[in-house]
């Protein structure tokens, strides 16, 4: 029962300790994901931050390339516009005109060309010099506007073909005023779109990346990756005029285009003298790509540490497994070595036939009695018992009755009301002894009268006793030591209770000597 319960206890502490190292193992790879999960995801924001902030100066960069391009158009138109005033617009002016649209056309790397119109649109100076015949530009979006609005600012228009050339531009045009401030006609300078084109071109970007420059109406002017299809195309429903611009002229946002869905990382910004935005967006997949592309071998050395941990853990594991297995081993062979042993001690101080303490035991016993007595001070008896004629016995019943007789006669003293320091001893053959620790003579005399009378009360038959009766008889010799009469010695005791057993054998047995 004890070795069963160490083992249960020893099994409980070794799974108490598997369950320790697998929490701290799983504690450990917790920690490494956690910490490592932060820094990816850490990185990962660091990389859109950094995107936004090239997209943000990209689109201050193609915002600032754009005031620019048109403030120079804007000049050019200005300049033009005083001449006008000045010199007028009669037949006589024309060939000056064209001279100088001509000059401020080559100057400008922009311009497609510039011309003048009358009130009614009838074409009427070329930077080109010839005038298509029956050609009127009353038609176009930016006269209608300068025919409503007598504001003296710059228009920019939508994209259109040129009718002289068939190029796209961007018509850049200035109201023209008679004196009394009634319209006169459309001064125009067109924007090369290829320009544009040519400018965007020099940016190194990803092919999913986009550069725009639209009107604040949401209209694409130009648009990079070029795609003719897109442009004229309307996007104010897109974030960036619906929310973004309301709030703030220049910011970043992530979003999807409304050109294609895609989800980019976009900066923007509105001129401040024209009414035009640029926005500059980098394709947030393309730079989950690349953020990737350079953590990978982060994310693989990490993912190789926690295999080195797990397998790691697994193997002490697996050795606290068969620790656990070899001191279960060790505990039940210890264990059946400790029963064996007391076992072994328990044969080799009990007496094989009837139970009761054998010499060994009583010597030893006696010599610590003999001990304690002389150190406390306290009186200590011997009874030796002896079986009357039991020769005579085992001559006529046999000797398994002479067995049998013996344990009776065992169980009888063994019932006898004892202290509980007394030891009863088989001494030896049909010899038994009683040591009663601290037992003074009238103690020691009346366990010894009990002997005789619980023996004979067995009433087992013995036809050759030589006492007189026809029954198992003992003999008692009883002797007591204390500290005044004589030194204490286990010798001087045995000897002494052995020759009041002889007085009481020869005074006719079953009886009790001193």
């Amino acid at each position: 029962m004890i070795a069963d319960q160490h083992a249960v206890t020893t099994h409980s502490s070794k799974l108490s300790l598997r369950q320790m190292m697998i929490i701290f193992l799983l504690a450990i790879v917790s920690v490494v994901i956690l910490i490592n999960g932060w820094l990816i995801w850490n990185s990962w924001q660091r990389t859109i931050a950094s995107a936004q902030n090239d997209a943000h100066n990209l689109s201050q960069s193609l915002s600032r390339q754009a005031e620019d391009t048109f403030l120079q158009v804007d000049l050019t138109l200005q300049d033009v516009s005083d001449r006008i005033s000045l010199i007028g617009l009669n037949q006589a002016q024309h060939g000056y005109l064209r001279e100088l649209l001509s000059s401020r056309t080559s100057s400008l790397p922009q311009l497609n060309g510039m011309a003048i119109y009358d009130a009614q649109g009838n074409w009427l100076v070329t930077s080109r010099g010839n005038i298509p015949k029956q050609i009127n530009n009353s038609d176009r979006e930016y006269f209608r506007y300068h025919l409503t609005h007598a504001d003296s600012r710059v228009h920019i228009g939508k994209v259109i073909r040129s009718r002289a050339t068939g190029d796209l531009v961007i018509p850049v045009s200035l109201r023209l005023n008679n004196s009394d401030g009634s319209f006169r006609g459309i001064l125009l300078a067109s924007v090369n779109l290829s320009f544009f084109k040519t400018v965007y071109g020099y940016y190194n970007l990803g092919r999913h990346n986009v550069l725009a420059l639209m009107l604040s109406d949401g209209t694409i002017l130009y648009v990079r990756p070029y795609v003719e299809s897109a442009i004229n195309r309307n996007i104010s429903d897109s974030p960036l005029f619906t929310t973004l611009l309301k709030n703030a002229s220049s910011g970043t946002a992530v979003y999807k285009s409304a050109l294609d869905g895609k989800e980019r990382v976009f900066g923007y910004s509105a001129l401040q003298r024209y009414s035009l935005v640029t926005a500059a967006g980098y394709d947030k997949g393309q730079l989950m790509r690349g953020w990737f592309s350079t953590l990978s071998v982060y994310i693989a050395l990490c993912t190789i540490l926690l295999l080195v941990i797990f397998l790691l853990g697994m193997l002490v594991l697996r050795h606290i497994s068969l620790n656990q297995k070899n001191q279960l081993e060790l505990t039940a062979v210890r264990d059946r070595l400790t029963a064996m042993n007391r076992t072994l001690q328990t044969l080799a101080l009990v007496d094989g036939l009837t139970g009761l303490a054998n010499r060994r035991q009583f010597d030893l016993y006696l010599q610590h009695s003999v001990d304690r007595a002389h150190k406390l001070q306290i009186p200590l008896a011997l009874l030796m018992i002896d079986v009357d004629s039991f020769k005579a016995f085992n001559d006529s019943y046999g000797h398994p009755a002479g067995d049998d007789c013996l344990k009776r006669i065992a169980d009888a003293l063994t019932h006898l009301p004892h202290r509980p320091d007394n030891l009863v001893a088989r001494y030896g053959g049909e010899e038994f002894a009683i040591i009663l620790p601290g037992g003074d003579r009238e103690v020691a005399s009346r366990l010894a009268q009990q002997v005789v009378e619980a023996i004979s009360a067995l009433n087992i038959p013995h036809q050759h006793n030589s006492c007189g009766q026809q029954r198992v008889s003992v003999s008692v010799g009883l002797h007591v030591m204390t500290q005044e009469n004589q030194i204490l010695s286990p010798q001087a005791l045995i000897a002494g209770a052995d020759r009041a057993l002889y007085v009481a054998k020869n005074a006719g047995k079953n009886q009790v000597a001193e």
